[in-house]
């Protein structure tokens, strides 16, 4: 884990309700090809998590399956536009091979932030995964898993 200074960033996003890790496939289908038509396509796919697993039933979990775009971008239909704040957050970068894989690795942090004496989650800013780059024919994702802190 590491503390970093994350740049704010503006997202078109499709919005999935349902169990954290479920039914991305078809928003990611929606979102990559409205950003081909509108040529915004190179931008950084981050999927943020609005609601705390502890606290909301699975099936009223919200994520945003977004990617980063210039502020002015104008989206329409099942994409939405929305600022994701910039600030101090606890990152952990792992390289994920296997589905099952990315709840360890936030328990894993969140752990490890619970620990860190230099540390407290900060919950008006959202938690998210920031992929770095995926590699579909192998199934890798390098991604950044990243809880806001103050």
């Amino acid at each position: 884990m590491q503390k970093e200074k994350l740049s704010a960033n503006w997202l078109a996003y499709v919005e999935v309700k349902g169990p954290y890790g479920e039914n991305y496939d078809p928003a990611l289908s929606t979102l990559f090809g409205w950003a081909t038509q509108q040529g915004l396509q190179g931008g950084q796919c981050i999927f943020v998590y609005l609601d705390d697993v502890e606290n909301t039933p699975p099936q009223e979990c919200r994520t945003r399956v977004g990617i980063t775009v210039p502020e002015s971008t104008q989206v329409e239909g099942a994409i939405g536009l929305t600022h994701l704040p910039g600030g101090d957050y606890a990152t952990l970068r792992k390289e994920v091979t296997d589905k099952t894989q990315y709840g360890m690795y936030w328990q894993q942090l969140h752990q490890e932030v619970a620990a860190a004496s230099n540390m407290q989650f900060d919950c008006e800013r959202p938690c998210f995964e920031l992929y770095h780059s995926v590699d579909e024919d192998n199934d890798i994702c390098d991604t950044s898993f990243c809880i806001p802190v103050k």
